[in-house]
């Protein structure tokens, strides 16, 4: 009998321990999941801030290389125009009457790229894009194409127009830039379609064409798509595009507004 309650004692001491040394196990290995979550948590937000700084450095680069550019276009190869336009004029008295339709005409083309020259490196700099404000800017960059005459463009805006911040709307500004950019150059298209509402919650920017289309898949590790989509990483927005062979290309930004 005696035997018989040693045992007992013993069975019932063998299995609380075994709870114990359960409990303790489950709980050190919750603990390690928790500080192992904890630390891909912490190495995802590094990650993901290294990733943001890197794409604000290189946005800022890219800034201050399109400002230089457009300081170099609008003091320099602007003034050597502008002199060359001032010195046709000075020689028109002694152009002869039946040159006088040819030189004319060379001299309206030369004001005509004088005018395109400075409108291009106003809207490479940004604190002209920052001064205008994102409708003023897209409107300027869309006249600019509609003067090309390379296509054919629909603009329409719905809402009544907020500003947003500064730096925001030079990032829109440069998205769609470089969308403009690239319908004229790779699309075959006929017609661009540009839609921008200003709704409550966000601010909506649409640019649609009607050409060739790419293969997304195969483009979207591109720099061009890349670039665009980090930007709008960087100002918290939705970035996205639809296309495919020959469906044209529909890019999209959701912009959540923000008080300034």
């Amino acid at each position: 009998m005696e035997n018989q309650k040693e045992i007992i004692s013993l069975i019932i001491y063998v299995s609380i321990l075994i709870v114990v040394l359960l409990a303790f196990f489950i709980s050190f290995f919750l603990a390690y999941q928790r500080r192992k979550t904890q630390l891909l948590i912490e190495n995802a937000e590094e990650k993901q801030k290294f990733e943001q700084e890197l794409a604000k450095a290189q946005t800022e680069i890219q800034e201050q290389t399109f400002k230089n550019i457009s300081w170099e276009l609008h003091d320099n190869i602007g003034q050597l125009l502008s002199v060359a336009k001032l010195q046709l004029n000075m020689l028109q008295n002694e152009v002869p009457e039946d040159k006088m339709k040819s030189f004319k005409e060379a001299s309206d083309v030369l004001g005509q790229g004088l005018k395109e020259l400075r409108q291009l490196s106003h809207t490479l700099n940004n604190d002209f894009v920052s001064s205008m404000g994102l409708q003023e800017s897209l409107e300027l960059e869309i006249n600019r194409f509609k003067r090309l005459n390379f296509l054919r463009i629909e603009y329409n805006v719905q809402g009544e127009p907020y500003h947003i911040n500064k730096k925001d709307e030079i990032i829109i500004f440069r998205i769609f830039q470089e969308c403009f950019s690239n319908v004229v150059k790779y699309s075959k298209a006929s017609l661009l379609t540009i839609h921008l509402n200003y709704l409550p919650e966000e601010l909506y920017v649409n640019a649609t064409d009607n050409g060739v289309g790419f293969d997304l898949e195969s483009e979207r590790k591109g720099t061009g798509i890349m670039n665009m989509q980090r930007r709008s990483e960087l100002i918290g927005a939705d970035f996205s595009i639809k296309t495919g062979k020959n469906k044209g290309v529909s890019v999209t930004l959701n912009y959540p507004t923000k008080p300034i």
